[in-house]
Formats: C-alpha cells, structure tokens, sequence
C-alpha cells in the first residue's frame, strides 16, 4: 500500500508532501488544481512496476526502471515533445522530484527528471521486490446531464 507520496516541482505542484491513512483517501480540490495529476503520478508508477513483476523473477534494478518508468510517464501524461514538459519550472530549479513510501519498513521508491529530458529518469531508490497485486486507479467522471 502506497503511505506516503512527496512530489517536487512536477506539472503544477511547486510541492507536496502527503501521507495516506489506511483504508479510503479523498482527495477534494477545485478544478485545475491537479487532483487527475496526484492520482496518476503514483498509478503510473506501480502500474509499472507491477506489470513489470509479472514478466520477471528477478529484483528490480535502477537501469530497468529508469527505462519503464519514463515510458510510462509519457504515456500516461502525453507531454508535448519530451518528457521534460512535466517538470514545474521555477527560478533555479529544473528537476521534477518524486518519493513514494510504502507501508513495509523501506520500501521506497524514488525518481527525477530534469526539464531538459527528453525520454529519461534518473531513479534514486529502488523497491526491493516486484509488488504482488497492482494497484487500482479509478478515473474521475463528470455527472451526466442527461
């Protein structure tokens, strides 16, 4: 289970730190504001991870997950061009950061990417083991005026 997500300079969040209580999280926010953006970011990445664990046997590495974790992105997020796009950019800054904790004693997992990027991640930390069950993204819906 996902228990922590701390985000630096990635689309429109300058910063975010949040922790997950067990169970349900609702995250409530006005439009424009990047609540879709919150969800997909980890989806994504455990999304990856999870597919990835079902094709192999052995731990993950930092090579192989620099790799699937940039193609994810861009398919997830679609940036224009190169996946740089997706860092915030701010005076002296030019690295998107993301650190994402799990509920078992360090497992973590963590990644940048530099607004120069065209198709690259660096990982920082890597995830002991392939999880056992992917995660669930349920997507937004706009009600019906029908």
């Amino acid at each position: 289970m996902l228990q922590s997500l701390r985000i630096r300079d990635f689309t429109v969040f300058k910063g975010a730190d949040l922790t997950f209580a067990p169970g349900l999280n609702v995250i409530v926010g006005a439009n424009g504001t990047g609540k879709t953006h919150l969800l997909k970011l980890p989806y994504a990445v455990m999304a990856m991870d999870a597919e990835e664990g079902r094709k192999r046997s052995a731990s993950p590495t930092k090579t192989l997950l620099q790799t699937r974790i940039a193609e994810k992105l861009f398919g997830v997020f679609r940036p224009e061009e190169r996946l740089g796009r997706l860092v915030h950019r701010r005076r002296g800054r030019n690295n998107c950061e993301v650190d994402m904790g799990f509920s078992q004693p360090g497992e973590c997992l963590g990644f940048q990417c530099s607004s120069l990027a065209h198709s690259e991640v660096v990982v920082k930390r890597v995830l002991p083991h392939w999880p056992d069950k992917p995660p669930v993204f349920l997507p937004t819906g706009e009600p019906s005026l029908a």
